[in-house]
């Protein structure tokens, strides 16, 4: 007899959520998910991910309008189709992960990212992965928001999520079989 493994269907029934709830996440949901990203491993258990836990909306809402100030005309339609003025959807969370430029960031932040996603979904939570964020935080653009959220020196964006209370349902994505290579 085979027991059920939840951690399958969660991975199975995950989807991007791009609305949310106004209900702020308890204290016990957000020691979950810190918990849960701490718990991610790192290559040679360097540990060089920070992750910021941002749920002050009006810091989210900096940050969203230094990303409008980079977007491309395209990119402004497509937040206006889904019906949105925020690159974080109005979750209550967002977590952006960041590190210094080194050989292993961007795969540890990956694998980050994906343990949020599923913890949140173990949790009864949507989340939406995100990548455009980093519009915010171009080196070089004296106003971006490193300051804003006291990056360290050195320190850049890799990756980040919003999490939150689905205010909308979304089926998870067609898998497709043919992209497997079996040898």
């Amino acid at each position: 007899m085979v027991n059920a493994n939840t951690t399958l269907e969660h991975i199975q029934q995950r989807s991007s959520i791009r609305r949310y709830e106004r209900t702020p996440l308890t204290y016990y949901e957000i020691t979950k998910l810190k918990k849960a990203v701490l718990a991610a491993p790192t290559a040679r258990d360097l540990q060089e991910l920070r992750y910021y836990f941002v749920t002050d909306q009006s810091v989210l809402k900096q940050i969203d309008e230094c990303i409008f100030r980079h977007a491309s005309c395209e990119t402004r339609q497509q937040m206006i189709s889904r019906g949105t003025d925020s690159f974080f959807y109005n979750a209550p969370l967002a977590v952006i992960i960041t590190a210094k430029n080194t050989r292993w960031a961007d795969a540890d932040a990956g694998i980050a990212i994906g343990i949020l996603s599923i913890a949140a979904q173990s949790m009864g939570l949507g989340s939406v992965i995100l990548g455009f964020p980093a519009q915010g935080f171009i080196e070089g653009d004296p106003d971006n928001c490193c300051k804003l959220l006291r990056f360290e020196e050195g320190e850049q964006f890799r990756l980040a999520i919003a999490i939150g209370h689905p205010a909308t349902q979304k089926e998870p994505h067609k898998q497709n079989p043919d992209l497997i290579r079996d040898i």
